[in-house]
Formats: structure tokens, sequence, C-alpha cells
């Protein structure tokens, strides 16, 4: 009979997390037909191809999930965050997404998601220094 040992690892290996994203992919497809998950990134970068900043997001079955957003200080306020946002929906659109969903803390983005259009869904308190996680959305229209 096998054995199996759980075993906490700090800072896991990128390929060993993504076994489990492409588990639960494979588990999504033999249940409602689903196609794989595609990621996308959009990225800036300097004349040294150093990133400065960039988007990270997914085509989550219709929905476009924008898991990361971060620009470097020197880019801050100065639109790129606005035309990342901008990228990810249109690539989110051709993708047939009918949504979008970003999530940002308090203190972090949520008048910049607001000024472009995302409404909170809902929020979730009870984090540390009395944060608050905002979960928004935007409705797409694909074309």
């Amino acid at each position: 009979m096998a054995q199996y040992i759980l075993k906490k690892e700090i800072n896991p290996q990128h390929d060993d997390v993504q076994m489990l994203g492409n588990g639960i992919m494979q588990y999504a497809s033999q249940q409602r037909g689903h196609q794989p998950i595609e990621f996308f990134a959009i990225f800036i970068r300097d004349e040294n191809n150093q990133i400065q900043g960039g988007c990270s997001f997914c085509n989550l079955y219709g929905c476009l999930y924008v898991d990361q957003l971060w620009l470097g200080e020197s880019l801050r306020g100065k639109g790129y965050g606005t035309q990342l946002m901008q990228q990810a929906e249109k690539i989110g659109k051709e993708q047939g997404c009918t949504f979008a969903t970003v999530n940002t803390m308090d203190w972090e983005a949520l008048g910049f998601y607001k000024k472009l259009g995302y409404e909170v869904e809902f929020e979730r308190r009870g984090f540390l220094k009395n944060s608050i996680f905002y979960f928004l959305r935007k409705e797409l229209y694909a074309s």
C-alpha cells in the first residue's frame, strides 16, 4: 500500500504549484468540458529589459481574472496602470470574457479600480491592522 506524506514547503517551486492548477483544470474539463485556463501577462520593461511593472491575468472560464498589477514607483500616476488594465480587458474580450474581476486591499488601489469602472462586489474584513480586502467586478462585452 502506498504511503503519503504531508510536507509544508516554504516558497514552493512554481512547477510544483502549477501541478495543482493543472489538476484543477483537468477536473474542470471532466466535469464541465472547460478548456484549460489561459494565463497572460503584459510587462513594462526598461532599456535594459528589466521589468518595471506589469499585469498578470487569465481567462477563468469566461471571467477575466486580474491576478496581479504592479508598477515601480517611477511609473505610478503616469497612466501606465490604466494602459495595462485596458490591454488586459481587450484581451479578455477577445477571449470571450463577459466580466472582469480584481482584488485589492483598502490601502492599495481601490480608488484606481473604481475610476476604471470596477464596482465593489463584496469585501472581507478581519485582516491584520484592520485591512479590508475588496473584490471588484466590471461587466465586459465580448467583441
